[in-house]
């Protein structure tokens, strides 16, 4: 894929900006777990990366709607977890391609992290998108596009369909992955120029907004045209 543009897409929905054009517009998509696509997230159902439970229980041994519901609902809400339960049977076939991204040990990455000269390190298991991030990395892409992770280390990293309150949890530790570790990271590959995290500063309003950080990122001027692109259709 050296030669593709790769949009690598978190699961924070956007109520306001118009994004599907743009997602659209990329040659290939990552979506993670429960993503939805055509929900203001771009039509192409691209490749679905899933961690390892959630490839276990909806993939490898299945478990029925019911048993889905109540194993999830903690992280999910019920009405979420329904439909999307739903939509999955029924569109799964769509997507390219569905698999299990490995959960490397951390330190692995981080061997990665050193080589690079980031002065940031993982101390816990990485989520699911930075495992594909480093990946695609490693595996020479050298057009790798962020959207839908959280940059600024005030904001709730919140997901689609998450329960009540279960963002506020994440944000306080309560999760098997650092998620401050992991947007300082984001800011510092973006940074220095590994990956162009641009579309992680967009902020959900009709009018075109990118926030800023104490990261001090800037947006490309390549993300800026697609913005301004749709802006103005």
């Amino acid at each position: 894929m050296a030669d593709k543009n790769i949009l690598i897409l978190g699961n924070k929905h956007y109520h306001n900006f118009k994004l599907d054009n743009i997602i659209d517009s990329f040659d290939v998509v990552y979506r993670f777990n429960l993503a939805c696509p055509g929900k203001n997230s771009g039509t192409k159902f691209g490749i679905l990366a899933m961690c390892g439970h959630i490839y276990e229980n909806f993939i490898a041994r299945p478990m029925n709607k019911e048993r889905t519901i109540s194993t999830y609902e903690h992280d999910y809400d019920t009405s979420f977890l329904s439909n999307w339960y739903d939509f999955f049977q029924e569109n799964k076939d769509n997507f390219d391609k569905i698999y299990h991204e490995a959960e490397k040990p951390f330190g692995d990455w981080n061997r990665v992290l050193e080589e690079y000269g980031s002065p940031h390190k993982f101390s816990r298991l990485l989520s699911t998108g930075y495992s594909v991030i480093l990946r695609n990395l490693l595996e020479g892409n050298d057009k790798i596009y962020i959207s839908g992770f959280t940059l600024c280390p005030e904001e709730l990293r919140e997901s689609i369909g998450d329960a009540d309150g279960r963002a506020l949890e994440r944000s306080q530790g309560k999760s098997c992955h650092n998620f401050s570790e992991e947007s300082r990271i984001l800011a510092w590959l973006h940074n220095n120029k590994k990956i162009d995290a641009s579309l992680c500063m967009l902020e959900d309003t009709e009018e075109l907004s990118l926030k800023s950080n104490e990261y001090g990122t800037e947006p490309s001027e390549f993300i800026l045209g697609l913005l301004n692109k749709e802006y103005e259709a």
